[in-house]
């Protein structure tokens, strides 16, 4: 069990707060280590204290979009800095349920009679009784049950959970308990389940049409309500699947949102000090729950346009800043220019531009998906502390000019990287590394180039808010430290 969440619960119980894990009780264990959901129902008179223990345990209350949003039903998401994962938690007040993407039946009484007849776990956490969840269970399943579901097969977690539940219910209570939730007449109909052989979803057709009739009371959709709201749903959630399996990038959110609004992470550091490898697993581990984006801000190697592509093939056939290092020198000896520094020059000018204008297009990007109220992780940020280095602008030596085309050229970028300085990130994340181990992770460094961008990048003034991690040290225990300071902001 992680121990967030172990402190979680046990300042539930110590407050007085009465809960039960009411449903995948068969796979408790995975969800207490945060691989699961944890789907917990709590009394709703009891919200408010609630929010207060949840919250001074860390947690934090997420909103999912409009059309991901169920009734009596919230997200709080928790972090374990220990093992640098975060956990789901939903808190059902009234436990909603029926087909998938409508959950059209709110039923008020069943938590309440859940909590009541709960039972305290191996692990020190309230569970529901084997015949409570299996009636439930076995409803959920019902209730879910849609023509084109007629020929398929009950899922393999159902029939792992139905055989679990099988083991440890009382029979001389399953029926006492049913009725108890479902009323008498479906529950011949789910006692008959019980003792069935069960393949096939359409084995529950029948108790789907008694529980439609004794739970009528508690759902406010009409017919055509319920598959209008259900059809734009499913095509909503559909096509968000599909953008995040093709990676495609989105400036919308598709799940779930801070209720504080977006925030904005820039990771900068030195060539090896690990900052693909920190945002990669960031990424991955917050995109489990929150919709997340990612976008790299720098030069190199990351992502550009189309129309830089093979601008960088060519910089890196001609030597890449071999050759700038060379035509530098021929400036600063005020000697004639070469044709192969004029050359270099006028193709510095055009590259300088396209990387402002595409820096300046990936910030309203950015900006749009924080406003959307996303996660935005950044590679670098553009700064103009430290012109013509590390993410500044290029051409900014031939503003001394004070006229002529260069010096427009000029000014135009040095705008569009002042304008990053308007809607700055919310955080910035310095990563750092000794410099030997830097040279050792990138040996085409040298250990100047190493010290100078470290004390650029100590130096840079981006945002209000910052942290410096060194992330020499054991990697969960670096990546936790990053996550835990995205998580103050976030």
């Amino acid at each position: 069990m992680l121990e967030s969440i172990r402190r979680t619960f046990a300042a539930l119980d110590e407050k007085g707060i009465q809960y039960c894990h009411w449903k995948s009780n068969e796979h408790l264990l995975p969800a207490l280590e945060g691989d699961t959901d944890l789907d917990v129902v709590f009394l709703p008179e009891q919200r408010s204290e609630i929010d207060i223990v949840l919250n001074s345990c860390g947690l934090k209350r997420f909103r999912a979009t409009p059309l991901m949003q169920y009734n009596g039903i919230e997200d709080y998401i928790g972090l374990d800095v220990n093992t640098a994962k975060i956990w789901h938690l939903h808190t059902h007040y009234r436990l909603t349920f029926g087909e998938s993407h409508l959950k059209g039946y709110t039923v008020d009484y069943w938590g309440r009679e859940l909590i009541k007849e709960r039972i305290l776990s191996e692990f020190s956490v309230y569970t529901s009784r084997a015949e409570d969840e299996l009636v439930l269970l076995f409803s959920r399943i019902a209730m879910k049950l849609r023509f084109r579901d007629t020929f398929r097969n009950v899922s393999e977690d159902d029939l792992k959970e139905t055989r679990y539940l099988l083991e440890r219910v009382d029979k001389e209570s399953l029926r006492s308990r049913s009725i108890v939730l479902i009323g008498e007449k479906a529950t011949e109909e789910f006692l008959r389940l019980v003792g069935a052989d069960i393949k096939k979803k359409r084995q529950f057709k029948k108790l789907k049409k008694a529980l439609k009739k004794q739970l009528s009371a508690f759902t406010g959709y009409s017919a055509f309500g319920s598959f209008a709201t259900r059809l734009k749903r499913e095509i909503f959630w559909a096509s968000g699947a599909l953008k995040r399996k093709k990676g495609k990038k989105s400036l919308k959110p598709s799940r779930r949102v801070s209720p504080s609004g977006g925030c904005v992470v820039a990771f900068l550091g030195s060539d090896g000090a690990g900052k693909s490898t920190t945002i990669d697993y960031v990424r991955k581990e917050f995109s489990k729950k929150l919709d997340v984006l990612s976008v790299y801000l720098g030069s190199g190697d990351g992502s550009s346009s189309l129309i830089r592509k093979p601008m960088k093939l060519v910089a890196k056939k001609v030597g890449g800043k071999g050759v700038g290092h060379a035509v530098e020198k021929e400036y600063e000896e005020g000697k004639k220019l070469s044709f192969k520094a004029k050359i270099y020059s006028f193709a510095k000018v055009i590259w300088a531009m396209t990387l402002a204008k595409e820096k300046k297009k990936k910030l309203k990007e950015i900006t749009k998906a924080r406003n959307n109220g996303m996660l935005v992780l950044t590679d670098r940020y553009p700064q103009t502390d430290f012109p013509g280095f590390s993410d500044g602008p290029l051409l900014s030596k031939y503003l001394k000019n004070g006229k002529g085309r260069l010096y427009r050229k000029a000014k135009k970028e040095w705008e569009i990287y002042e304008s990053a300085k308007i809607n700055p990130p919310d955080l910035v994340i310095k990563l750092t590394v000794p410099t030997e181990i830097a040279i050792a992770r990138k040996p085409e460094m040298t250990p100047e180039e190493i010290e100078n961008k470290k004390k650029a990048v100590l130096a840079m003034d981006i945002s209000a808010f910052s942290a410096t991690i060194d992330t020499s040290v054991d990697k969960i225990e670096s990546f936790g430290k990053v996550m835990n300071e995205i998580w103050k902001v976030i």
